[in-house]
């Protein structure tokens, strides 16, 4: 169960690296910029926050943003207590 977990969120955050990269460095996805807030808040809640950091401070896009400053690092939060939750329970 482990090892799917993990290899869930690796492939996950690589999905959101390559779709940030795709959209800054390529003109292949043309979307309306909120449905792409929106689509990485989604990549974030689905566990690819990790990929979506690195991504948008490797390649400076819109850190400044409201989306990169309070929800990404909330959905890290909440996770993260999710995480200490359940491995808590395991271990009680």
């Amino acid at each position: 169960m482990v090892n799917f977990i993990v290899g869930y969120v690796i492939c996950i955050n690589i999905i959101s690296y390559i779709f940030i990269w795709l959209n800054i460095r390529t003109e292949f996805i043309k979307i309306n910029p909120k449905w792409i807030d929106t689509i990485y808040l989604i990549f974030s809640i689905l566990g690819g926050f990790v990929g979506i950091m690195v991504a948008s401070e490797m390649f400076n896009y819109r850190k400044k943003e409201k989306l990169f400053k309070r929800w990404i690092p909330l959905v890290i939060f909440i996770e993260v207590c999710i995480i200490l939750y359940i491995i808590y329970k395991i271990k009680a």
